[in-house]
């Protein structure tokens, strides 16, 4: 059992952060044990009326039917193209795939990209890399990276430096399992997908003015509009961002969002557009808290670092998508991406725990990143009919450059207390530690066909070919690896009845290693496999659930080497298998749900270091959520929205060694908001209604983040 300390005007006392572990797990089971034959006793509910497979995204402007790149209507998603690169139908899509959108978003106050995929099963926060970044682990794989409208980050970075703004999303979408053979470098637990808002012709805007506790401010703002006889539209979005957040002399954090794109559709068979955007983000360094012993026991709100101690990253991408509808059977699409981000951090880090369990080692560092890449695209989709069966043939061609720089300075720095941290300590001389330098191409080349026969069986197989060359110089020692690698992937679908669909599928990751062995020869790439199979529901009109039970298995893990210290070998094998429960819609008019369950076993299975049987890094074993919206329809309530969430975590390993654990946690979150004027909503947010004592997000046992405290934010949002 994990405890943590919290202050008071009394002195601090101990509480248990998994108070109600007992209890959260004892739903969680409940609530898989009912899930099954509920959606089995759907299979004879009535009827829906059946989807189109795939069809071309339409040139439409909002308000009009559902495109995979638009807006959602509600809590339930229809279409989506993160599965297949062309706009289909959730319904039709044999693969588990799970859409948060921006009505959620909204109706929980949700500015974190940690608090959006709270919402999706088997999804958790993996830590921020001392309040730089975000990371998640997805049916237990830890990932690093995201993409942006179909296209990952830069790749040879170690991460996305800077939290991404939310400003300017439309939709969040999860691909469960390896997705490589549409997007390449790919962990095999999922990917992350983040769908932007798009220019507009109908003019729209909005500004909300938000503020909250620990000194919380954000003015966001969203303006479209176009000129439809040009066929040109605008759109610009962004936010201003103040935190002081609850931790011991922590500086604020700051950060400036702008996001601002034009579309040129000079026909309804093309499409032009060209984003840009740009972030400047700073705050305090900070791995967390620290455990001792078995569990972490500290006040949440202790702080290991300095006054001094802070990062700054900046950031900018530009992105150019041209979409064309070469015929009424072929449709083109180009994409080119330039990314360039910066990030810079001076920082106190924690190193060990002494012998008397309280005295905390640290070292300064001041470190320097720099990274760039392009990215270039082009796809296509053709859809023919040969009798009865309905084909769509999507392939494409894909390069992509990538390059990192990084300079690591370090020096000494003075112990600190855990129990009675004094602050004021300044680091010593620093000396240049790692000169280093990373550059990834990668020539890929992709095809996926699928075959639609009388909408009751999907047929859907495909495959990628990647060649890539890397090149690394680390203190001037180089190195370099290339290879070719194909990722295969096949899956089915078949509607037993309109609104029951049975799933199954198969795929294959990869991600190449960047360095070598102590014998200089450059690592194979990690790769993964997924065996996965579910079924997905349409409970009544306007609310669908999805069952998945799956099966990976990562396999060229990088783990320590035990003959040669400091390096590392291949030799790891790592598995997670479980289920996962996502229900979204609307139950009645005006009352909406958005819930998730999981059960995950992931586990070392071969390890130099780890012993076989270990569980990975913060991967529970249960979790949900539910979330329930209801507004008023009628009478002198109509237009109130009342929302409430529970979000559930049983106890995880805090290491790979397993030689601690955090527990688990059952958090509670309100929202109200009312409509005070046609063009003016309010809401007021509670975030943790209970002051939850819990840790969101272990990775060591010097590096545990804690979950925030009971938070309350008030929001005043103007449209037109």
């Amino acid at each position: 059992m994990t405890e943590m300390t919290s202050r008071s005007g009394c002195g601090a006392q101990a509480h248990s952060v998994n108070e109600s572990h007992s209890h959260s797990d004892l739903a969680m089971r409940i609530s898989f044990g009912l899930a099954v034959p509920a959606l089995l006793a759907a299979a004879h509910a009535q009827a829906q009326t059946a989807t189109p497979d795939v069809q071309l995204p339409q040139l439409q402007v909002e308000g009009q039917a559902e495109r995979a790149d638009g807006p959602v209507q509600g809590y339930r998603a229809e279409r989506s193209s993160t599965a297949t690169r062309t706009d289909t139908a959730l319904r039709d899509t044999p693969q588990a795939v799970v859409v948060v959108p921006r009505q959620v978003l909204e109706d929980q106050a949700v500015v974190r990209l940690d608090d959006a995929l709270r919402n999706v099963s088997a999804v958790r926060p993996g830590g921020s890399g001392g309040n730089r970044t975000e990371s998640y682990l997805i049916r237990g794989f830890r990932t690093q990276n995201y993409a942006i409208d179909g296209t990952l980050q830069n790749p040879a970075a170690e991460f996305v430096n800077g939290f991404r703004d939310l400003s300017n999303i439309e939709r969040v979408e999860v691909l469960k399992g390896p997705a490589s053979v549409l997007y390449g470098i790919g962990d095999p637990g999922g990917l992350i997908n983040l769908v932007t808002r798009r220019p507009q012709f109908t003019p729209s805007g909005s500004l909300t003015l938000t503020g909250g506790q620990f000194g919380f401010v954000r003015n966001e703002f969203d303006i479209t509009g176009g000129l439809p006889e040009t066929g040109f539209a605008a759109r610009l979005s962004g936010s201003l961002t103040r935190d002081e957040g609850y931790r011991e002399i922590a500086r604020r954090t700051e950060r400036v969002f702008i996001a601002p794109s034009i579309m040129w559709q000079p026909s309804d068979r093309t499409r032009v557009t060209v984003s840009l955007t740009h972030y400047d983000q700073t705050g305090p360094f900070d791995r967390g808290l620290v455990a001792q012993g078995r569990q972490v026991v500290v006040r949440r709100d202790n702080y290991y670092g300095e006054r001094w101690s802070n990062g700054r990253s900046i950031a900018t991408d530009f992105n150019v998508r041209t979409e064309h509808e070469a015929t009424d059977w072929l449709t083109l699409r180009q994409s080119t991406r330039f990314d360039w981000g910066s990030a810079h951090r001076y920082s106190a880090d924690p190193l060990a725990l002494s012998a008397d369990n309280r005295t905390l080692t640290r070292r300064a560092t001041d470190q320097d990143d720099n990274s760039q890449s392009v990215d270039l695209l082009f796809d296509g989709t053709a859809r023919f009919q040969t009798g009865p069966l309905r084909h769509s043939t999507t392939f494409g061609i894909e390069y992509m450059h990538a390059k990192r720089s990084l300079a690591l300075y370090q020096g000494t720095l003075a112990s600190i207390d855990l129990l009675n941290p004094v602050y004021g300590a300044m680091p010593g001389r620093l000396a240049l530690r790692t000169v280093r330098n990373d550059v990834l191409d990668m020539t890929s080349g992709f095809l996926q066909h699928q075959i639609n026969w009388n909408d009751r069986l999907i047929l859907l197989a495909g495959f990628r070919y990647d060649n890539f060359h890397q090149r690394t110089v680390s203190n001037n020692v180089r190195t370099s690896a290339s290879d070719d690698n194909i990722a295969p992937r096949a899956s089915a679908l078949y509607r037993a009845w309109d609104n029951v669909a049975f799933f199954a599928g198969w795929s294959q990751s990869f991600v190449p290693q960047l360095g070598a062995g102590a014998n200089n020869v450059g690592f194979k790439p990690e790769t993964g496999e997924q065996y996965e199979a579910g079924i997905r529901v349409d409970l009544r009109p306007g609310l669908t659930a999805t069952l998945a039970a799956f099966s990976i298995r990562r396999q060229n893990v990088l783990t320590a080497d035990p003959v040669n210290t400091g390096f590392s070998v291949q030799t790891g094998t790592q598995r997670s298998r479980g289920i996962e429960l996502d229900v979204a819609g609307e139950i009645l008019p005006g009352w909406r749900v958005f819930a998730s369950a999981a059960y995950l076993d992931a586990v070392v299975l071969a390890d130099t270091t780890y012993a076989s049987g270990r569980q990975l890094t913060g991967v529970p074993r249960w979790s949900a959520s539910l979330w329930n919206s209801y507004e008023f329809q009628n009478g002198p309530l109509r237009g109130l929205n009342l929302g409430a969430g529970l979000f559930a975590v049983s106890g995880r390993a805090g290491d790979l060694n397993n030689s601690y654990r955090v527990g688990g946690y059952t958090r509670i979150d309100l929202s109200a908001s009312y409509p005070v004027h046609p063009n003016a909503r309010i809401q007021l947010a509670v975030r943790n209604l209970g002051d939850v004592r819990y840790i969101e997000a272990p990775v060591s046992r010097t590096e545990n983040y804690a979950g925030s405290p009971r938070t309350v934010v008030a929001s005043l949002r103007l449209s037109f």
